[in-house]
């Protein structure tokens, strides 16, 4: 990975780690009280609304802001067309997917509260498409730096309104209510930025809407059959068991989702650059995937042995261990399969950018019927022997990740892991083996520690037996270090070179 590549992949990464820290902060504030003021049943309910509306939602979505970065990455002029046109075709589907979704929660016999949020997010998934399209064109600037302002100011409203809310006695739909109201300010405040990158706009096209509907079929099969195997374990668990087992199982998946942010953010920075790079520098493209997959390794597994060792702190401190505490073994089972999830998501953006999308929607059908046949026996059977469904669905969940892992590595190109750095991962379970001990021998030592002292101390700890086992490259200590020197740091993000005035 050559310098420019690695100043604007983590100039990107950076940014939306400050925009996760900032956003992180105002939803961990707002999860203190959400569970604990609306209860596990209530809470069952808001969650399972959110759930079906994130499935509904992909029609609208479409191909949603990893097709359009791909495409504006390699055609900036023509940005404003793809984004008229996007936004354009896209309101077209939002009609038949707010039908759809509103049936589909009267035929499934909801109660009343979750019939008129699944409506609510309904409503909202107009604005959050359109989010979606701006986002992926400022992706394909390479410019995360606007998202993340939306995204911020999107959470503190949420989180500020909502304890506000919940401290007033706000039920369920109230709070669906705030949340809607808080993408629909991310949404405007895009709308707004947007035109620092494109100032005019053409007039819309259906010949190129349909052209666009076309190319970006692939990315919107890989959405459907992606968010259906995510999502359609809480469908199929609340349709299966008690309400209050929906809302054990929704505390562990919020918290799961909140480490997929490391992997998200990452993919997302890269893509762009490793869709450039295909067809013109392909031995570049290898070594930017592979540099990827160490950073993945390096990161996901201490992640996932931290969450597995940590699980009860966790969810004791966010929810509450007397009403949450089947949530421990569904987050213990999540964290084992994390990694896996890690490697996917980079693995993806890899066969996104060689052109591979079709593949790539195909394994995610399959990993549908795998996901669905998987819950439909382990759901019932942990819920009559653990009285928690949820367990069923987590390993569910991790199994099929590991069906996408494999089929994720026979479609990419073998070229891409020539030269792969095998060592990388040994020491990054070596490592993360030692943190483990580390862990487990403090609190036999000092059982009275505070867990997250403990936790942020275990993280020095492995970077520590990282550097003792000379991981890192010279070059690559010597961009760490440059890089995060507050000066050259404000002039990478502010997009100014060294010597700039």
């Amino acid at each position: 990975m050559n310098r420019d590549i690695a100043t604007s992949v983590a100039k990107n990464t950076t940014i939306q780690f400050g925009q996760q820290l900032v956003t992180w902060a105002s939803s961990f504030v707002l999860m203190l009280f959400l569970p604990r003021y609306l209860g596990p049943e209530r809470y069952g309910r808001l969650y399972l609304a959110e759930m079906v509306a994130m499935i509904f939602i992909i029609v609208v979505a479409y191909d949603g802001r990893i097709g359009i970065a791909k495409q504006v990455s390699r055609n900036r002029e023509e940005a404003g067309e793809i984004l008229v046109n996007s936004l354009g075709f896209r309101v077209l589907f939002w009609f038949g997917s707010l039908t759809g979704m509103v049936a589909f929660s009267l035929i499934a016999g909801y109660p009343p509260p979750v019939v008129i949020m699944i409506a609510i997010f309904g409503l909202e998934m107009l604005w959050v498409a359109g989010r979606a399209v701006y986002a992926g064109v400022f992706l394909g600037f390479e410019n995360t730096t606007y998202t993340a302002v939306s995204a911020i100011a999107e959470r503190v409203f949420v989180s500020a309104f909502g304890i506000t809310a919940l401290l007033m006695g706000a039920d369920e739909v109230g709070i669906a209510v705030i949340m809607a109201v808080g993408t629909l300010i991310n949404f405007l405040i895009c709308a707004v930025l947007l035109k620092r990158l494109v100032p005019a706009l053409p007039r819309f096209s259906w010949p190129r809407a349909r052209k666009l509907i076309k190319d970006g079929f692939p990315f919107l099969m890989w959405t459907i059959f992606g968010v259906v195997y995510y999502r359609i374990d809480t469908v199929m668990l609340s349709l299966m068991s008690p309400e209050k087992v929906v809302g054990w199982y929704g505390a562990a998946y919020k918290f799961y989702d909140v480490l997929v942010f490391l992997p998200s953010i990452f993919s997302i920075a890269v893509l762009p650059v490793m869709a450039k790079l295909y067809g013109k520098e392909n031995m570049l493209l290898a070594r930017t995937s592979q540099k990827g997959m160490n950073f993945i390794f390096l990161t996901g597994v201490p992640i996932s042995i931290g969450c597995y060792l940590f699980s009860t702190e966790i969810i004791g401190f966010l929810f509450g261990l007397e009403s949450y505490t089947p949530s421990i073994l569904n987050l213990k089972l999540f964290s084992a399969g994390l990694l896996l999830l890690y490697i996917d998501m980079v693995l993806a953006s890899a066969i996104i950018a060689v052109d591979k999308e079709n593949k790539l929607a195909l394994v995610a059908a399959v990993a549908v019927v795998v996901n669905v046949v998987l819950n439909y026996f382990m759901i019932p059977y942990t819920q009559t022997h653990l009285n928690n469904g949820g367990a069923g669905a987590a390993i569910a969940t991790m199994v099929t990740e590991f069906f996408v892992l494999v089929c994720s590595l026979l479609i990419l190109p073998k070229e891409i892991f020539a030269g792969f750095r095998k060592d990388v991962l040994i020491k990054s379970l070596l490592g993360s083996g030692a943190m483990g001990c580390f862990i487990v021998l403090l609190r036999n030592v000092f059982p009275s520690i505070q867990w997250i002292l403990l936790a942020l101390g275990a993280g020095v700890f492995y970077a520590g037996v990282l550097l003792l086992m000379k991981t890192f490259s010279a070059k690559e200590i010597e961009f760490i270090r440059q890089f995060t020197n507050p000066r050259n740091l404000r002039n990478v993000l502010s997009g100014r070179k060294e010597g700039d005035s």
